[in-house]
């Protein structure tokens, strides 16, 4: 994105910049305000139980219609000569856009659901959700084939293909979580309604949405769409593994362990997948580094050497994806000791999980040193990010199908 200017034309009418985004930008951050609000002093205030729905109600829009006014109102407000200033909603109106997008998808679905009689916890093979992950399924793996495609066809549209399919399956993904958490209040009258973080087939739906959104977020800001060719087979390798999964009857929402009972789930979880995501970008950026150092020794004119970055380009992108996923690891693991200090007492008690994040964040804490106190780049950071990533995938499949400890309950059972 380009910073808007007043004399530009362009941009002048487009909803994603300018006044218009900086309204709509506000507007949206008071409808948030409005539903916190909604919890704080309407009602009974908030009931985990009940707030989903309660979301859906006329007293929610009532709050939210508040919120958009309130804030919509604030933006009319701001001077025509602050224009500069409205690069902060350029950068967040897509973001809000993306989740209103997922939101309202999720609503649709929600009519596609089977009648109340025939939803049983039993059976869940007719819930539409398993329709939507499909979808998902579907366009994430045909995004990964259009990517190799481009490698070998760099003029061709392949490349725009694989783009726009990688974002279909982003919203397929993070809707059908979200309709997965709905669903969750349909079985057993509400009882086990939770979050969809809970298990390891939701985790990986998570996972996929968030590796995407990095790379494709990096992608457009920095016109590496060849980088997608190494990102999106790991998404596909991580879908094979989700398809085995609902095969052996893993993909059913279940009710929450009494550890998991919790709003530290709700945060502590996707703060760690945005760290497993962005590692994982890293190890493809890794990993094309060395296939393009590779081919460049061997063949400095081969034409696949078009569609991919440059080594220079490889190897900042996979700096600023650690760069990325490290802190939200570091808070995840920060947020994650809190709630084992609610939960079981103590803040760290060396559970296999908890020793191997250790792990992960040591591997990853030692690469920005390295990186910044020794000036290390090139093969050596590239070896480190596909290195990290391996140690990334044991703590988080490793540890939760072969060790058992305090986190037992990411267990396949």
């Amino acid at each position: 994105m380009t910073a808007i200017t007043m004399g530009s034309n362009a941009n002048a009418f487009s909803i994603f910049f300018g006044r218009i985004a900086h309204v709509r930008c506000w507007a949206y951050l008071g409808m948030i305000a409005g539903m916190a609000a909604m919890a704080m002093f309407a009602g009974n205030g908030y009931v985990e139980d009940e707030y989903i729905f309660q979301l859906f109600s006329m007293q929610s829009a009532t709050w939210m219609a508040g919120g958009g006014v309130i804030g919509a109102g604030y933006a009319l407000t701001t001077s025509k000569d602050k224009f500069r200033a409205f690069r902060f909603s350029e950068i967040l109106v897509p973001w809000i856009d993306g989740a209103v997008l997922m939101v309202a998808l999720m609503g649709v679905y929600t009519l596609f659901e089977p009648a109340e009689a025939m939803i049983s916890y039993e059976d869940q093979s007719n819930l539409f959700s398993g329709n939507v992950v499909m979808t998902m399924n579907v366009m994430m793996l045909f995004s990964a084939l259009c990517y190799i495609a481009y490698l070998f066809a760099p003029d061709s549209f392949m490349g725009k293909l694989g783009t726009a399919t990688a974002w279909i399956g982003v919203y397929a993904g993070g809707s059908a979580l979200l309709l997965r958490w709905y669903e969750s209040y349909l079985l057993m009258g509400g009882d086990i309604g939770h979050a969809p973080v809970s298990n390891l087939y939701e985790v990986f739906i998570l996972l996929f949405c968030v590796i995407c959104v990095i790379y494709l977020t990096l992608e457009s800001r920095h016109k590496a769409r060849g980088l997608g060719a190494f990102v999106m087979p790991i998404v596909a390798a991580g879908i094979f593994f989700a398809i085995w999964l609902e095969s052996i009857g893993q993909s059913d929402i279940k009710p929450l362990v009494p550890a998991l009972q919790s709003y530290w789930m709700k945060i502590h979880v996707p703060l760690n997948f945005v760290g497993y995501g962005a590692f994982a970008v890293a190890c493809a950026a890794g990993m094309a580094w060395l296939l393009r150092n590779r081919i460049e020794e061997r063949n400095p004119n081969a034409r696949i050497l078009s569609a991919l970055p440059s080594l220079k380009q490889l190897d900042s992108l996979s700096y600023k994806s650690v760069a990325v996923g490290f802190p939200a690891f570091t808070l995840a693991t920060i947020l994650g000791a809190a709630w084992a200090a609610e939960a079981w007492g103590g803040y760290w008690s060396w559970d296999p999980k908890e020793t191997w994040a250790l792990i992960v964040w040591l591997v990853y804490g030692a690469y920005l040193h390295a990186r910044f106190s020794h000036g290390l780049q090139g093969k050596t950071l590239a070896w480190w990010c596909v290195l990290g990533f391996l140690v990334t995938i044991f703590c988080f499949v490793g540890v939760n199908m072969y060790l058992s400890g305090l986190h037992s309950y990411g267990q396949l059972t």
